[in-house]
Parts: structure tokens; sequence; C-alpha cells
């Protein structure tokens, strides 16, 4: 293993999260000591900013002096464990601002939340603290599931009240009594994570050379990686492009199409949309602006970030017969079926909103818009709310959870299996079933109007067989850790899939707050793993891989 060359990696690496801590660092000082006080009544982070990017800096540093004598050669090997080394680092250093700040003591939850943002889960830790109306003293949030055995929880919140300094009420509470800095950070680490900070590594630093290519290929999701021009560089410096137009297209439109959201509100959302992130400056997700342009804006853009962008390059080039592609007329056809399916279920049927708490019947446009807004944002694994869809009759949950699993298109910022795989393993299943009637036959797997190798096709087959057993056991795990079996699930089915919203404990209008230590471990483990689909982390796992070339 040539460690020299990983430190190096790790030192440019280190030097470009500095100066991304640095933009939340000028907002902090902006809200601090230039903004009106009444804008911005939560606490400030600009010392804990200042000491994030001090430490980050630091380990620049030291890395940089152990690599300063590398070779300049990077191995598939090396580039796989160094792919693997800075997902596990990065939501080291992107939560030290909670845990600075005190947004989050705990630093399991700060670790669980910043790997939350950048692999753009968008699962969060963030509850408010409850109190005694008597005592003012600190009481436990119990909440029970009811099931076969009802399973109790009993957890306190992360999130201290702000309340004004006059009267004493309360002001904000929850999400919207943390830093605006910080709750920027959390939306900035999902915008960075989306399109992969792997890739804007590679774009932004040509130094790497021949080693980007190995960076490049272990970071990009989807059974089949396709690069777009012949110098890795430049593909990931188009697809950063793309993917910055379309978050300055949707802020555009937010901003002209919604007068009452702030700048502020309008970024983070468009942040954490382009991303299907999820994550939500209000304790209400996007159902705390109440407004069906808003909603529809947000769909469409969630649809846009969860399809292939090669597609999109393709069309600034005058390629447009590329649109008739097999995946993506398969993940639409699919994501409109299940939108009407959820839909009809719906109607008739209760909702309640998020905001107030207030119910009232599904007919027409907002049954229509819900079911559109939830299933879009379960298959893009977004993760926003509008609804509280845990009250939902079973057949519109069984389609949300399903399409949880479904996922976006290959090369996208959308989490899930993809749609190009599922394709790949209903046309294997198909091959299999006409060779027991037809064995003489020989067959060309084909998807679309390109050979697919044996090589893919065992991939595809192995990463869904990866899939379900991890599935299982860490469900499993869950549940000796005291979660209900529907808890369980849901979170397995959230963290391994990047969603954010699950079921039950894990449901819209909750947070991951009652998690275990062990559990928030294990939820941070499963967001990394798959979000490089499994087989990166797996290899370094492998005795073989650490043995010495020959």
């Amino acid at each position: 293993m040539l460690y020299r060359d990983i430190c190096k990696i790790l030192s440019y690496y280190l030097m470009g999260f500095t100066v991304a801590l640095a933009v939340p660092l000028l907002l902090a000082i902006y809200y601090e000591y230039y903004a009106d006080p009444i804008v911005h009544n939560q606490p400030h982070a600009t010392v804990a900013f200042f000491q994030s990017i001090f430490i980050c800096f630091s380990l620049a540093c030291i890395c940089y002096i152990f690599g300063k004598n590398s070779s300049g050669t990077l191995y598939r090997k090396e580039g796989i464990f160094v792919v693997v080394l800075i997902w596990f680092l990065s939501p080291a250093v992107a939560a030290l601002p909670y845990h600075f700040s005190g947004t989050l003591k705990n630093p399991f939850q700060a670790y669980f939340e910043a790997t939350s943002g950048l692999t753009t889960t968008g699962a969060t830790t963030m509850a408010a603290k409850k109190y005694d109306p008597k005592t003012h003293e600190e009481i436990p949030i119990t909440k029970v599931v009811r099931g076969v055995h009802d399973t109790v929880y009993s957890f306190y919140g992360t999130i201290e009240p702000v309340r004004d300094p006059k009267t004493g009420l309360v002001m904000y509470e929850g999400i919207e009594a943390v830093s605006k800095s910080v709750l920027f950070w959390r939306s900035f680490t999902q915008w960075l994570g989306g399109m992969g900070i792997i890739v804007l590594f590679v774009a932004v630093l040509p130094a790497l050379g021949v080693g980007g290519k190995q960076l490049f290929h272990a970071e990009m999701p989807g059974p089949l990686q396709d690069s777009l021009t012949p110098r890795i560089k430049e593909t990931a410096l188009h697809l950063w492009k793309i993917y910055l137009g379309i978050s300055l297209l949707e802020l555009l439109t937010l901003y002209f199409t919604n007068s009452e959201m702030s700048l502020f509100e309008i970024v983070t959302v468009t942040l954490s949309t382009v991303s299907t992130g999820g994550f939500s400056v209000r304790n209400a997700s996007i159902g705390a602006f109440d407004n069906p342009t808003t909603d529809w804006v947000i769909i469409i853009f969630m649809f846009i970030s969860s399809i292939n962008f090669s597609l999109y390059y393709f069309m600034i080039i005058g390629k447009l017969y590329r649109l008739f592609d097999y995946e993506l007329i398969l993940y639409a056809l699919l994501l409109g079926t299940c939108c009407l399916l959820c839909t009809y279920f719906i109607f008739g049927t209760e909702q309640v909103f998020l905001t107030d708490q207030a119910s009232s019947t599904f007919f027409g446009s907002e049954a229509f818009r819900s079911g559109f807004f939830q299933v879009v944002s379960a298959q893009t694994t977004t993760g926003f709310v509008t609804v509280d869809y845990d009250i939902w009759p079973y057949s519109a949950q069984v389609i949300m959870l399903i399409v949880m699993y479904f996922g976006g298109m290959a090369g996208s910022t959308a989490g899930g299996m993809k749609i190009m795989r599922l394709y790949m393993l209903f046309r294997i299943a198909q091959y299999k079933v006409e060779s027991l009637f037809r064995p003489e036959s020989v067959r060309r797997f084909r998807v679309g109007h390109s050979d697919v190798d044996v090589a893919s096709t065992i991939r595809v087959l192995c990463f869904f067989l990866v899939l379900v057993s991890i599935a299982t056991f860490s469900t499993f795990f869950f549940i000796i850790d005291g979660l209900d079996p529907e808890t369980a699930f849901a979170s397995v089915t959230c963290m391994i899939n990047n969603i954010g919203i699950g079921f039950r404990m894990d449901g819209p209008a909750e947070s991951c707050a009652f998690m275990s230590n062990v559990a928030l471990v294990l939820s941070s483990f499963l967001m990394v793993l798959g979000r490089l689909e499994f087989f990166a982390i797996l290899a370094i796992l492998v005795p073989a891989f650490w043995k010495q070339r020959s």
C-alpha cells in the first residue's frame, strides 16, 4: 500500500474541505456581527467554524508532511482505499461544527448528522428538548409503537429551545432553534455529497493525474460506468457544471414563484433538493411553506435531479436522440404509475399537516399533489415531507417503501438500487426462464442497443445479494438493540438507500434521536455503505486486499 501517496491525496482533499468550511464561516460572521439581531435569535456558531477550520487545516498539513516524498502513482487498490477513507473521514471533520457549537453534544449524533448530510441521506438526530411546565426541568420524550408487543421509547431531545430574554417564552424549538450557519452547513454538505465530493475533487485538482481515474470510478454509483469524455477530469468538470446549472435554475424558480420564502430558505431548499438530500431548515420540512406551487417546483426538480446527468450533457451537445433511453422511459413510467396508485389509495382518507397537526380529508388536487410529492420524494430518495404519511392506508405506505428500494437512475444524485439494475435483474430472470424450454437458444443480453457483458450481470446479481443480506442482518441488529420490527426495517431502508424518511419512530414527524450510540454507529456505516454501493467498502474488508504485491 502506497501510504505516502495516500497521505498526499488526503492533504489536498482536506485543504479543499477547509475551503468548504469557510463558506458557512462567512455566513456565521455575517449573522453574528452584521445582520439585524431580530433576523437571527438563534445561538451563533462563528467560533465553532473557526475551530473546525483550524483542525481540518492542521490535519491537511500533517498529511502533506507525511506524503511530501510520494511517488505520484495511484493504483486501483490505493484508489479504492482512498475513496473509502475519505467517506469515513469527511463526516468526522464535517461533524466538528455541530459538536463545537453545542448543537449536538453527543459526538455519535454529530457524526451521524454529518454522515447523513454528505451521503445525502437526510436523516437527522435534531429533536426539540422537552421540559416540565411546572419545574422547568428537562424530561424524557416518551413514545409508544403499538404492535403484537408494544415498544416504548424513552429518550431526550437534542436541541435547546430559543426563549425570549424578557418573557422566557419559547420563540423557536427543534431545527428552527439551530444557528442558521449550522443549518446552511447541513444543506451544503448534502450539495457537496450529491454529485460526489470525490468527483469534485477530481474536477478541481488536475495534479492527481492518472490517479484521478481510479478515484472517479470508485466513487460514481451505478452498474455501468461510462465517461462522457476521454479525460476523467473533463468528465467530472462537465458533471459539476450541469449540477451547478440545475441548482441555479431551481433557486431562481423558487425565488420568482414564492415571495414568502426568505433567500436563506430558498438557498438551503435548493441545495437539499438538487442533491436529493432532504434536509430542511423548518421542523415541518416543505410542509411548513404550505404552498402548492412550491411543492410542484420541488417535485419537478427532485425528478430532474434523479435522472442520469449524462443525458443532460448529451442534450447540451445536441445528441437529443440519447433521450430515448430505456432506463429513462422505464423510470418515468414506473414513477408515474406509483404516484397515481398512491393518489388513488389516499383519496378520501384523512391527512395530518405537520405544521399544526390539524387534519382534513384528501380530495381532488390535494390528494394528487400529496401523493405525487411523497412518492417522488421517496423514489428519488430525497426525503422531503409535506404531510404525515405514517397514518396513510397501508397500501400507500407499502408503495412508498417499495419505491425507496427502486431509487432513481444510475449516474444521478439519487440513491436506491437504481432502475438500470432492476431492469437488468428482470432480463436475467426472463432469460433464465426461457432457457428452461429453449435450452438450445443462444441469447445476447442487451440493454437498449448495447450489449451487456457477463461481468456486468454478475455484478448486478452480487449487488442484489449483498443488498438483501445487509438489509436482513441490519434489521436483526436493530431489533436486538431494542427497536420494534417496523421501525427497524424502515430505518435500514432509510440508511441503506440514503433516503432520510422512514416509518413509525423514524416517520415524517420524528427524528433519529431515539437511537442508541450503537444504532447510530451502525446507521452511519450503512449510509456510507449505501452511498458507495457496498463493493468498495467490502473490498477493503477482504484480507487479500492488504497483502503486498508480489
